[in-house]
């Protein structure tokens, strides 16, 4: 616990997706499923979580903590192997709090890649992962009996609590993971238990779990949004929590208080996507400031990791991103007798959804006004009818999703 209580700093990552090295030679088969995973990187995520330790160490704030899927299909090598990477941050003194994220318990997914075979691996049972993990779970204040849950005392005045929001099989999987979420009725009365606790101490609540807590966006939320979210509505606005952090959706935004719970739900882009996006918390005594950053890589890779990663690899990450919209939409094509109209669509949404994913979507009545009135969304309007919905709904948010302050 850091007791010095008028100021803390806390380093937050999402959906990290790590997939071990050992478990891929990046053959046909690795490439295959590469080339189908929506635009994350799993070629350099051990060399780039590396050089993000490095800038932990550098920066040194009391704690990290990761909102889920730690792990590209709940690989136990990989679990292991993320344990490794971050684990040199406890002779520095800087907590690490992992949260499990939907990929990563009993996912029958788990496989390792070779050549054009692709082979089931061990997966990751809730006891196994809370081994790997010991070194977090052993700072824990109070840990769940039914679920992955635990919370932790940051300080005199703050409480985290990290909750398992997952569904998942308690024994090996030969299915696909969960997409959905749900909290037991068991966890959520442990959860009351320590918002009751940190109130009889005067303390305030942060609370992170991979689901989220409100839906992000109108058009896509089924499986991301908790399925019983309401119940945990209620709670937080019993005991006033305002500060909630997410994961899951892949996309940076924060959603407002909504059906009376006074709780923002800061939603983490994906770190191996886009930007790799992360966030800073700096906690005053009865202030919390939250600011999205994008990380500097190239102050932290060292020369034998420059001769792998790509030269510019946030160019690198955009051009896969963008690469995942266009196939998503290359069944339209043959439906353009001008194909400078088909890309002129294509430009037009990949600029959007990037900036939804990187949590720029908020735009001014003058910018909105721009791009309704552009030609590329009147083509779409004509041509892709049920894009429009979602392309709409990326117009939608209504402030900044890259700061916020907080009273507490």
């Amino acid at each position: 616990m850091n007791k010095n209580s008028s100021l803390s700093k806390i380093y937050l990552l999402s959906d990290t997706h790590l997939i071990a090295d050992s478990l891929h030679d990046s053959g046909s088969a690795f490439q295959k499923m590469r080339d189908t995973s929506a635009g994350k990187d799993l070629d350099y995520q051990e060399i780039m979580l590396k050089a993000f330790v490095r800038k932990i160490i550098h920066d040194k704030p009391d704690a990290v903590i990761i909102t889920g899927d730690l792990t590209f299909n709940g690989e136990h090598e990989s679990a292991k192997k993320l344990a490794e990477i971050f684990r040199p941050l406890i002779k520095n003194k800087i907590a690490f709090y992992p949260v499990a994220g939907n990929h990563d318990i009993n996912d029958g997914w788990a496989r390792k890649f070779e050549n054009n075979q692709q082979n089931r691996v061990d997966q990751i049972s809730p006891q196994q992962w809370q081994e790997i993990f010991n070194f977090s779970y052993q700072k824990a204040q109070s840990i769940d009996s039914s679920s992955l849950a635990y919370s932790v005392i940051l300080n005199q005045k703050y409480r985290l609590i990290f909750a398992d929001s997952n569904i998942y099989p308690l024994t090996t999987s030969l299915v696909s993971p969960i997409t959905k979420g749900e909290i037991s009725k068991t966890e959520l009365a442990w959860i009351e238990s320590q918002l009751q606790e940190a109130q009889d101490n005067r303390q305030s609540v942060l609370f992170f779990m991979h689901h989220n807590l409100y839906n992000h966006n109108t058009v896509i939320h089924e499986g991301f949004t908790l399925e019983n979210a309401n119940e945990l509505q209620t709670l937080f606005t019993k005991y006033k929590v305002k500060a909630v952090f997410t994961g899951h959706i892949h996309a940076q935004n924060i959603a407002s208080p909504q059906n009376q719970c006074p709780s923002y739900d800061i939603a983490s882009s994906c770190f191996c996507m886009c930007d790799q996006g992360y966030g800073v918390i700096t906690l005053h005594n009865n202030k919390l400031q939250y600011a999205k950053k994008s990380f500097n890589y190239k102050k932290y890779i060292n020369d034998a990791e420059k001769s792998i990663v790509p030269n510019n690899f946030h160019q690198y990450l955009k051009l896969r991103f963008f690469k995942t919209n266009e196939q998503q939409l290359r069944h339209f094509k043959k439906d353009f007798s001008n194909q400078q109209d088909y890309w002129d669509i294509i430009n037009f949404t990949n600029k959007l959804n990037w900036n939804f994913f990187i949590g720029k979507s908020y735009y001014t009545p003058e910018q909105k006004k721009k791009i309704l009135t552009s030609r590329a969304y009147t083509l779409l309007s004509q041509h892709l009818t049920e894009l429009k919905p979602y392309i709409d709904s990326l117009l939608e948010i209504k402030h900044e999703s890259n700061y916020l302050e907080l009273k507490l």
